[in-house]
């Protein structure tokens, strides 16, 4: 599976789409953790703009990620969720352990003053 992504210094943005249910997330958090290893200094945004369904192995994804840049004093920030993902965040009460933004610009800004 190839992630579109797009790098700006030290962060790399990584647009997810479509329904991160089991039969993708493991491969995605494959393909994420790999750039993780690829990229040793980077903070991770993912926007979820085009996510229209997320299961509970999609947050596995974001949760693992986020432990694994934690480790290494790094960021992960996630940005455009569509109300349905917003709501999963919600009732799995995970929007508090996650920085959450509108737009992807907010998200860089926010790591760019981190």
């Amino acid at each position: 599976m190839d992630l579109n992504l797009k790098k700006t210094g030290n962060d790399i943005t990584i647009y997810l789409e479509g329904r991160l249910d089991v039969h993708l997330s493991a491969d995605i958090e494959k393909e994420i953790n790999k750039l993780i290893t690829a990229e040793p200094s980077c903070n991770f945004v993912l926007n979820l703009k085009d996510v229209e369904y997320m299961s509970s192995s999609g947050l596995r994804i974001f949760v693992s990620t986020m432990r694994i840049l934690k480790e290494s004093k790094r960021k992960l920030v996630l940005c455009n969720m569509n109300n349905a993902v917003k709501k999963i965040f919600e009732v799995v009460e995970l929007t508090d352990m996650f920085d959450i933004f509108n737009s992807e610009a907010e998200a860089l800004d926010f790591l760019k003053k981190a």
